[in-house]
């Protein structure tokens, strides 16, 4: 159907292949749901678009017969995921169509075909009514294609999904067109992926990636942003952007000195940046792990990624390069143990934050998204000149901010295959106000230039980038779950018992809670586990003075510590 008034069709692609099945959810595809939901009609932002100009015009039933053979060889392109109560699933269609929205090119098919991805790419997907696959293209005078726009729902691609789908197109759009791939293992589609992970095998990879996150979260501190809030606008979040080819250049090096990786190199960057703001003697990040190690992954296009956990103490004596040594064994320790079940993550959450009588805020995220480690420099072990000199050439530029975010601090790396690195960072303005997230970003890459041509030493980095660390008053205490207030505490008990209380530091570096009137530390503290929910940067006390009678109002601390004890204790169950 054409409009020609607008110079608008939209062309129906039907396909017919199989039969109809349908699975639970992939462990992937669960990790991202939650997201979908929560974000809902802004979940457009995990949108992902790519506009391809082939060499040269193809005749539309080319177009047409090439996608018509994706969709039916890749079971994602034809699954609709659908809310079952609380068991959402993946339904794979035996037969359809595609809606391909054609427009004019108007002579200039990049620009047009850009422009269709951003179309596309406006609102997110309806994911009961409409394929993860959105398909636009444009055409020149004679109708031939001469531009392919591409969007993506980030429920059923990640970026090396929807990257070899996008080669696979363009390579059989070429002239000539490349020859069909060979078939690929029974287990690169969805379907047989789901299957493997209820299996016997499946449950075992779980249960070993689960006691991975509980000897993690045993010794994490509750929240990387046990901070003072600052006010925010409606647009709290905030993301930045740095092309470099100097990052790419001083990273390459630092990995080749270090006998590490690209990646592990721009991983201890963040995770010292960021402990250098906040203050914390253990960093606790969540690491985007694609889990492509076999053949079955690398063909399958569908999401993979996985929240991979990364708990690291940091060594505040140390220098630079001995921190991205020390990094490199558990970081690949937590991308080895990253496959399992997020149900289980969840529950695994919640069982340790309540045995350490605390709520885990995981919301600082890193992400290597390129493919492979062919970091392409003409630069191996760049001199201070040269590394000026490409710095020169670095471009910082900010991208619209949003209105919430699930994440408060992410560092994410791409290869925009040109020498640059891109260097991604999104920040929550509520920890991080002002034009601290442009200070971070740069930071990065000066620290990198830095560690190439001189020892860097972790004490100094919040000097040597300009990071005024975050600011926390003195009745803030360092505790095993990281930094809280006594006076946020004894609120939480007070709140809870009903009544006054008090909270002081105690000699095991936990918080000791004073409170008056009746009733036991055992059930006091599950009525304070039960109030932490949805209070990141709050902890239970490590233990509870239950006082037979009140002080006076004002009274200081030794007016409390001067009362009968009716009850004392910590209130863990033996």
């Amino acid at each position: 159907m054409r409009d020609t008034t607008t110079g608008v069709a939209t062309i129906s692609v039907p396909f017919a292949t199989g039969e109809y099945a349908t699975a639970p959810l992939t462990w992937a595809q669960s990790v991202m749901w939650g997201p979908m939901q929560w974000f809902g009609k802004e979940a457009n932002q995990f949108n992902i678009g790519r506009s391809l100009v082939p060499p040269t015009p193809v005749a539309p039933a080319r177009l047409h017969a090439t996608l018509r053979a994706l969709v039916e060889a890749h079971q994602t392109l034809r699954t609709r995921y659908v809310e079952r109560g609380d068991q959402p699933q993946q339904q794979v269609a035996a037969a359809g169509a595609y809606d391909v929205v054609v427009v004019d090119d108007h002579g200039d098919p990049a620009r047009v075909g850009d422009e269709l991805v951003a179309d596309l790419t406006a609102t997110a997907f309806d994911h009961e009514a409409e394929w993860p696959l959105r398909v636009g293209c444009a055409r020149d005078r004679t109708d031939r294609i001469s531009a392919v726009a591409l969007v993506g729902s980030h429920l059923a691609f990640d970026g090396w999904a929807f990257n070899t789908l996008t080669a696979l197109l363009l390579a059989r759009l070429a002239d000539p067109p490349a020859p069909p791939a060979p078939a690929t293992g029974s287990g690169a589609q969805p379907l047989a992926q789901a299957a493997h992970q209820q299996s016997a095998a499946g449950r075992q990879q779980s249960r070993l990636g689960l006691r991975h996150w509980e000897q993690g979260l045993s010794t994490a501190p509750a929240s990387m942003f046990d901070l003072p809030r600052a006010a925010t606008g409606d647009q709290p979040i905030e993301r930045h952007l740095l092309d470099s080819t100097a990052v790419t250049a001083a990273a390459t090096a630092l990995a080749a000195r270090t006998r590490t990786s690209f990646s592990t190199v721009l991983l201890c960057l963040t995770t010292l940046v960021l402990t250098a703001y906040n203050g914390h003697r253990t960093a606790v990040f969540k690491l985007i792990a694609g889990n492509r190690l076999d053949r079955d992954s690398r063909d399958l296009i569908a999401l993979n990624t996985l929240d991979a956990l990364l708990v690291h103490p940091v060594d505040g004596d140390g220098d630079l390069l001995t921190a991205i040594r020390q990094l490199h064994r558990p970081a690949f320790e937590a991308y080895r143990r990253a496959p399992c079940d997020p149900a289980g993550v969840r529950t695994v959450v919640d069982e340790v934050g309540r045995r350490r009588g605390l709520t885990f805020d995981l919301s600082a995220y890193f992400n290597n998204g390129h493919r492979g480690s062919d970091w392409a420099t003409a630069d191996p072990d760049p001199g201070p000149d040269r590394l000026t000199e490409l710095r020169r050439g670095s471009r910082y530029s900010r991208l619209e901010p949003l209105s919430k975010s699930d994440m408060r601090f992410y560092v994410a790396a791409s290869n925009q295959g040109d020498g640059r690195c891109r260097l991604g960072l999104l920040v929550d303005t509520a920890f991080f106000p002002g034009g601290l997230g442009e200070t971070v970003i740069r930071g990065i890459e000066t620290l990198l230039c830095a560690a190439v041509t001189g020892v860097v030493r972790v004490a100094e980095i919040a000097d040597r980038i300009g990071l005024t660390p975050a600011r926390r008053g003195p009745d803030w205490v360092s505790t095993p779950a990281g930094w809280v207030r006594p006076q946020a505490v004894a609120e939480l008990v007070g709140e809870v018992a009903g009544t006054t209380a008090f909270a002081e530091p105690a000699a095991d570096g936990g918080i000791t809670a004073y409170v008056s009137g009746p009733g036991s530390p055992t059930e006091l503290h599950r009525r304070v586990l039960d109030a932490l929910a949805g209070r990141p940067g709050l902890v239970a006390p490590t233990g509870y003075v239950i006082c037979g009678s009140t002080p006076p109002p004002g009274a200081g601390p030794d007016a409390w510590r001067a009362l009968p004890v009716l009850a004392r204790g910590s209130g863990r169950d033996v």
